[in-house]
């Protein structure tokens, strides 16, 4: 099949915008259709393989409606006894590799996902149309040309980031600063300073990566660059790069940043706190940041376009399923209640979903509950003549607290860390806030009147999650910023919520200690008013 370096050469840029972009003139009704299709070429591949026979449950759904109804729901636990060794015979196709994430607390150091080839072509074909929007002004006006430069920064390969480059090269010619060979062995900073160091002589033109990345690294630029000016004398490219910044930045009568020495084109980023940090990334790389929604299991899934608002899921990526909130909270407080769900067109506006999929081409996830919540902002996009419904990714659900995609928090991350901080009482909560600027993870603790000045107990809460939390130490170590916060709670508040906690002992969310409602942290501060 021809790639988009061809069409592009062959002056065919309205054949690769619709085959790339088109998506997002489909009606519910096409949209549907194509879900429909795909998932019945898909049954038919899952009842040939041992996985899928198991996974179907000895059923064989003629349509999407008898599917929902006959297939049960799964989890990654239905999968890790096939996946942690990587058992392909069992699979419905071949992979052509193997992506993984971490894993969950006390299951399994990571989780892991095939990708047979069909499967991952669909991924970077849908990548390359966020790539596209990026760089787009109107509908069908885009300008893509070869051996752009692309500062790298993604986690390598074997994570599903580190894999979308090696796809994308057979689609189209992207020069990766530095080179996707070098960058895989080099840490994380080194990876950024040479990046850097490569971006003053040949220019930087995009951006993929996490969006708090790009935000440290616009916050450290100013005094970096100035430092560098001093050392790139013998580069006369790159002095003048520099050079002309500084001239630029002086006339603003401001701190150097990196829209005075470049000059971005698109910037694509994922993670959970995008929206967050979207008008500091504008501010220091002159650029408002395009943010496209994926993980592991799901692959590329959602996209913004153009205006930067709400995404559009791709329909040829997974078939989807989403569970409404108050049957996600059904099945929290039951664990054998089988949560109903709903298709594209049944979503309302303003209502949070959590994410069911079903992988397509050969992939091996069957009606796989994503451990993602998404929010429905609006049900269409008259502005841009998008039929279809704009979601946002919210986070993941209740039990865990995801750090601007670099570290999960876990509750026995928590007990953890407050056990080896000499903690012995089990009287605290947690949820993701926001301050100066990150996001942090929050603990209500209960402490007596004399330990209020409590400075001490947080510096030893921090220590011990970096500790047993090597993900949270590398974030607090790379973002420079300590991403905790402790909140002391007396012991007469913590006696008043236990008796709010029998007293609605129906509800199964107020017993959550990761991302309580609001409602009872609201009451917390009540009583501590």
């Amino acid at each position: 099949m021809i790639n988009l370096k061809e069409l592009l050469n062959e002056d065919r840029k309205k054949d690769a915008w619709s085959r790339h972009c088109g998506f997002i003139d489909l009606s519910l009704k096409e949209f549907q259709q194509v879900q429909e299709h795909l998932l019945l070429e898909q049954i038919d591949l899952l009842s040939n393989c041992k996985l899928g026979q198991i996974l179907l449950d000895g059923s064989l759904p003629q349509n999407g409606e008898e599917f929902r109804k006959v297939v049960p729901l799964t989890s990654y636990k239905d999968y890790h006894p096939y996946f942690k060794d990587k058992q392909e015979d069992v699979l419905p196709l071949k992979p052509s590799y193997w992506v993984c994430t971490s894993g969950a607390i006390d299951a399994y150091e990571y989780k892991w996902a095939p990708y047979p080839q069909g499967l991952a072509q669909t991924h970077i074909k849908n990548f390359l149309a966020s790539v596209i929007f990026s760089v787009s002004t109107k509908k069908g006006d885009f300008s893509l040309t070869e051996h752009q430069k692309f500062l790298y920064a993604m986690a390598p390969p074997p994570y599903l980031t580190g894999m979308v480059p090696y796809g994308v090269e057979k689609e189209f010619p992207f020069t990766y600063l530095p080179s996707l060979a070098t960058a895989e062995k080099m840490s994380f900073e080194e990876r950024n300073t040479e990046g850097f160091r490569l971006g003053l002589t040949q220019g930087i033109d995009l951006f993929f990566g996490v969006s708090s990345v790009l935000v440290r690294m616009g916050e450290k630029f100013a005094q970096a660059e100035r430092n560098a000016a001093n050392q790139q004398k013998n580069n006369p490219i790159a002095w003048l790069r520099l050079a002309r910044g500084l001239v630029r930045s002086k006339m603003k009568k401001r701190e150097l940043l990196p829209r005075d020495v470049w000059s971005l084109k698109g910037i694509i980023c994922a993670g959970t706190d995008t929206s967050f940090y979207k008008e500091r990334i504008e501010y220091f790389w002159g650029k408002k940041p395009l943010e496209i929604y994926g993980g592991t299991e799901i692959g590329i899934a959602g996209t913004q376009a153009w205006d930067y608002e709400g995404m559009t899921l791709f329909p040829d990526a997974n078939y989807w399923e989403f569970i409404p909130e108050n049957e996600y909270l059904k099945s929290k407080a039951d664990a054998d209640y089988q949560p109903k769900t709903v298709l594209l067109a049944e979503l309302e506006a303003g209502q949070r979903y959590e994410l069911v999929m079903t992988s397509f081409k050969g992939g091996a996830f069957v009606r796989y509950r994503v451990g993602d919540m998404i929010r429905v902002l609006r049900l269409t996009n008259p502005a841009l003549g998008i039929d279809l419904p704009q979601v946002i990714y919210e986070d993941r659900i209740d039990d865990v607290i995801d750090l601007a995609g670099f570290t999960r928090i876990y509750e026995r991350t928590i007990w953890e860390a407050l056990k080896e901080a000499g903690i012995t009482h089990g009287h605290w909560l947690a949820c993701k806030a926001f301050a100066g600027g990150h996001p942090i993870v929050k603990i209500y603790l209960e402490m007596s009147d004399a330990q209020k000045a409590h400075t001490a107990m947080e510096d030893g809460i921090h220590q011990a999650l970096c500790s047993v939390n090597t993900d949270y130490h590398n974030l607090a170590e790379i973002m420079a910023y300590r991403p905790f916060k402790l909140v002391a709670v007396s012991t007469i508040a913590y006696a008043k919520l236990k008796k709010k906690q029998r007293a609605e002992q129906a509800d199964p969310a107020v017993f959550r200690r990761i991302n309580p409602p609001e409602y009872l942290l609201q009451d917390l501060f009540g009583l501590e008013a």
